[in-house]
């Protein structure tokens, strides 16, 4: 590539901003001192593989608020009835959000209980819904997980320390996916 065209590829990139991802924070998004960590890697942090975090130990209703810091989209999958027991509703992801990211990364929260507030919206820790067991759900719970096309990621919460019983209450860090 001649020097000419490395600079005004330079020039677009820098007008329109580049599609690379890059890591954002993600704190607790349940605003209730008893919301803590009860799955990470493994289910019930010594069974078979997840990948993912699971918070609960809160009721089912309680408020769950976008845990993403920073203004991002979040795209709804409902159509489930809410239920604190779980179903076989969406594959099993119940009623949930999408957060899509450059170069097929998303941010997904599973097992939402949905109300008037559930709804695809842009905003920065917002309120979503509520703790639910939609899908296949045993306990009210919200499950978080990053993916780039469609393979999950753990080291988005394992890099800052987040571990089984970790506090996940609203403000706490609880990650850093990658978007």
């Amino acid at each position: 590539m001649n020097v000419r065209k490395m600079l005004h590829v330079a020039a677009v990139l820098a007008v329109c901003g580049s599609s690379a991802a890059s890591a954002v924070t993600a704190v607790g998004p349940i605003c209730n001192s008893a919301a803590k960590v009860l799955s990470t890697t493994y289910y019930s942090c010594t069974g078979s593989t997840h990948t993912a975090l699971d918070i609960g130990g809160v009721a089912c209703g309680d408020p769950l608020y976008a845990p993403l810091v920073g203004v991002y989209t979040y795209k709804l999958y409902g159509g489930c009835a809410n239920t604190c027991s779980g179903s076989s509703c969406n594959g099993g992801a119940g009623n949930y959000f999408v957060v899509s990211g450059a170069n097929g990364w998303d941010f997904r929260l599973l097992h939402i209980n949905t109300d008037a507030n559930s709804t695809t919206k842009t905003c920065d820790r917002c309120l979503l819904g509520k703790v639910g067991a939609t899908g296949s759900a045993t306990t009210p719970h919200v499950h978080l997980d990053n993916r780039q096309y469609g393979t999950r990621k753990t080291a988005w919460y394992t890099s800052v320390g987040t571990t089984c019983g970790s506090s996940a209450s609203c403000g706490t860090t609880i990650g850093q996916p990658t978007l």
